[in-house]
Protein backbone atom coordinates (compact mmCIF):
# COMPACT_ATOMS: atom_id res chain seq x y z
CA UNK A 1 0.00 0.00 0.00
CA UNK A 2 1.35 3.40 -1.25
CA UNK A 3 0.44 6.07 1.81
CA UNK A 4 2.55 7.96 3.41
CA UNK A 5 3.62 5.97 6.42
CA UNK A 6 4.38 3.32 3.86
CA UNK A 7 5.82 4.56 0.17
CA UNK A 8 5.79 2.33 -2.66
CA UNK A 9 9.32 0.45 -2.20
CA UNK A 10 9.52 0.14 -6.01
CA UNK A 11 8.33 3.74 -6.77
CA UNK A 12 11.45 5.06 -4.17
CA UNK A 13 13.82 3.03 -6.03
CA UNK A 14 12.49 4.74 -9.48
CA UNK A 15 12.44 8.10 -8.23
CA UNK A 16 16.19 7.41 -6.64
CA UNK A 17 17.21 6.21 -9.98
CA UNK A 18 15.98 9.03 -11.94
CA UNK A 19 17.82 11.17 -9.72
CA UNK A 20 21.27 9.23 -9.89
CA UNK A 21 20.76 9.35 -13.84
CA UNK A 22 19.97 13.49 -13.16
CA UNK A 23 23.22 13.43 -10.90
CA UNK A 24 25.16 11.79 -13.83
CA UNK A 25 24.10 13.66 -16.31
CA UNK A 26 24.70 17.03 -14.14
CA UNK A 27 28.66 15.62 -13.84
CA UNK A 28 28.54 13.86 -11.05
CA UNK A 29 31.05 11.02 -11.17
CA UNK A 30 30.44 7.18 -10.45
CA UNK A 31 31.91 7.45 -7.07
CA UNK A 32 30.16 10.38 -5.91
CA UNK A 33 26.94 8.73 -6.93
CA UNK A 34 27.62 5.67 -5.36
CA UNK A 35 28.73 7.51 -1.72
CA UNK A 36 25.62 10.20 -2.22
CA UNK A 37 23.02 6.97 -2.69
CA UNK A 38 25.27 4.43 -0.16
CA UNK A 39 25.60 2.00 -3.06
CA UNK A 40 28.68 -0.18 -4.62
CA UNK A 41 30.12 2.11 -7.20
CA UNK A 42 29.69 -1.09 -9.52
CA UNK A 43 26.00 -1.41 -8.90
CA UNK A 44 25.67 2.23 -9.18
CA UNK A 45 27.30 1.63 -12.76
CA UNK A 46 24.88 -0.73 -13.77
CA UNK A 47 21.72 1.28 -11.70
CA UNK A 48 22.72 4.07 -14.48
CA UNK A 49 23.33 1.79 -17.64
CA UNK A 50 19.67 0.16 -16.49
CA UNK A 51 18.29 3.64 -16.38
CA UNK A 52 19.75 5.56 -19.48
CA UNK A 53 22.82 7.24 -18.94
CA UNK A 54 25.27 6.79 -21.42
CA UNK A 55 28.27 5.92 -19.77
CA UNK A 56 31.76 4.80 -20.90
CA UNK A 57 32.11 0.75 -21.68
CA UNK A 58 35.26 0.02 -19.47
CA UNK A 59 34.81 -3.76 -19.44
CA UNK A 60 33.41 -6.14 -16.66
CA UNK A 61 33.22 -3.02 -14.26
CA UNK A 62 33.86 1.11 -13.97
CA UNK A 63 37.22 2.40 -13.93
CA UNK A 64 37.98 3.61 -10.39
CA UNK A 65 41.48 5.15 -9.73
CA UNK A 66 43.26 3.62 -7.18
CA UNK A 67 46.26 5.24 -5.20
CA UNK A 68 49.24 2.99 -6.22
CA UNK A 69 51.28 4.11 -4.02
CA UNK A 70 48.77 4.04 -1.23
CA UNK A 71 48.12 0.50 -1.84
CA UNK A 72 51.63 -0.70 -2.07
CA UNK A 73 52.62 1.03 1.22
CA UNK A 74 49.96 -0.61 2.97
CA UNK A 75 50.64 -4.06 1.59
CA UNK A 76 54.15 -4.15 2.49
CA UNK A 77 53.39 -2.55 5.68
CA UNK A 78 51.81 -5.49 6.40
CA UNK A 79 48.47 -5.25 5.52
CA UNK A 80 46.74 -8.22 3.43
CA UNK A 81 45.18 -8.26 -0.37
CA UNK A 82 41.97 -8.54 1.18
CA UNK A 83 42.02 -6.06 4.04
CA UNK A 84 43.20 -3.72 1.02
CA UNK A 85 40.22 -4.83 -1.01
CA UNK A 86 37.68 -4.25 1.64
CA UNK A 87 39.21 -1.03 2.42
CA UNK A 88 39.26 0.89 -0.90
CA UNK A 89 35.87 -1.27 -2.06
CA UNK A 90 37.38 -3.25 -4.76
CA UNK A 91 37.98 -6.79 -5.51
CA UNK A 92 40.83 -8.92 -4.63
CA UNK A 93 42.06 -9.66 -8.00
CA UNK A 94 41.98 -5.59 -8.35
CA UNK A 95 44.35 -5.55 -5.68
CA UNK A 96 46.57 -8.71 -6.52
CA UNK A 97 46.61 -7.36 -10.48
CA UNK A 98 48.10 -4.09 -8.84
CA UNK A 99 50.77 -5.86 -6.55
CA UNK A 100 52.06 -7.82 -9.32
CA UNK A 101 51.91 -4.87 -11.97
CA UNK A 102 54.24 -2.96 -9.22
CA UNK A 103 55.90 -6.22 -9.15
CA UNK A 104 56.11 -6.47 -4.93
CA UNK A 105 56.70 -9.37 -3.58
CA UNK A 106 54.15 -11.35 -2.93
CA UNK A 107 53.96 -13.04 0.81
CA UNK A 108 52.32 -16.80 0.99
CA UNK A 109 48.45 -16.94 1.13
CA UNK A 110 46.99 -17.00 4.39
CA UNK A 111 47.42 -13.92 6.34
CA UNK A 112 50.17 -11.59 7.83
CA UNK A 113 53.89 -13.05 8.17
CA UNK A 114 54.46 -14.41 11.84
CA UNK A 115 56.68 -12.40 14.61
Amino acid sequence: MDTPEHPDPDAARAERNRRMVEDWRSGASIAQIAQRYGLSPNWTGALLRRNGADLPETGRGFKLDLDADRIVTAYLDGATVREIADAHEVSYGKVYRLLQQHRVPMRPRGGRPTQ
